[in-house]
């Protein structure tokens, strides 16, 4: 049985998906372009989401081109901390190491957990595995809360839209 085939869980509905100023390339269902991701908390307590990647995103012939590989990460490691603290994070880093190509129209997996926090940052990991249970790519990512100037600012929320959303924001990190 494959690595894929193991995403019975529970499937969590992402609450941001009701404001309608969040218009996500990763998990918005709204967003004509984007990936539409579905996460799941997996019976381990890590977080997941599956993805079959159309012709659309491919950069060679056939092949999921390497920044769209990267979104998916940075999308599953912070919908993560967002589920696990209730938080919206900036990513701060990224670290990957692509260990085989993903195909277009193969299913994938990519798994995500917290390991750490500390110095204004949460630490994560995450691995995307084929169907045949290899695993493609491991990365890893800190990411740093959103404080609330900083939604203000960047975002571009109007004062409806930032009321029913702060309660995502200035959550502090502490220390591990």
């Amino acid at each position: 049985m494959s690595t894929v085939a193991h995403t019975a869980g529970e499937e969590i509905e992402l609450p941001w998906h009701a404001e309608p100023s969040f218009n996500c390339f990763g998990c918005s269902p709204r967003n004509p372009v984007g990936l539409k991701l579905r996460m799941r908390r997996l019976p381990n307590g890590d977080h997941a989401a599956e993805t079959v990647f159309s012709a659309e995103y491919a950069s060679y012939p056939g092949i999921v081109h390497g920044g769209i590989v990267h979104v998916l990460l940075d999308e599953v490691m912070g919908d993560t901390l967002a589920l696990v603290h209730g938080m919206l994070a900036f990513s701060v880093t990224l670290r990957s190491k692509m260990l085989l190509p993903l195909r277009v129209g193969l299913r994938y997996l990519t798994t995500a957990r917290i390991t750490g926090r500390g110095n204004g940052v949460l630490h994560t990991e995450a691995e995307i595995t084929g169907p045949d249970g290899e695993v493609h790519v491991m990365a890893s990512g800190t990411f740093q809360p959103i404080r609330s100037e900083q939604a203000r600012n960047l975002m571009e929320l109007d004062e409806a839209a930032f009321g029913r959303v702060r309660h995502y924001f200035d959550h502090g990190t502490g220390e591990s």
